[in-house]
């Protein structure tokens, strides 16, 4: 049964990793967001297209020194 989410579905993309990537962006966009960073949008369409990429490019860049 869980074997059905790993493999590719109609777009090639299995739906684990559209998943994924709507649950990353989701959460970019709203600590930029609440971080008042004017490309949140951006980010977060980033984020959802190639989020091994721009996760931990967003990760590193607006993330260090914050305080919590």
């Amino acid at each position: 049964m869980l074997d059905s989410i790993f493999e590719p579905g109609v777009t090639g993309v299995s739906p684990f990793a559209i998943m994924l990537s709507l649950y990353l962006a989701y959460y970019v966009h709203n600590d930029a967001r609440n971080h008042n960073n004017p490309r949140a949008l951006l980010w977060a369409f980033a984020t959802f297209m190639a989020w091994i990429i721009f996760f931990p490019l967003y990760w590193f860049k607006n993330m260090r020194g914050r305080e919590s």
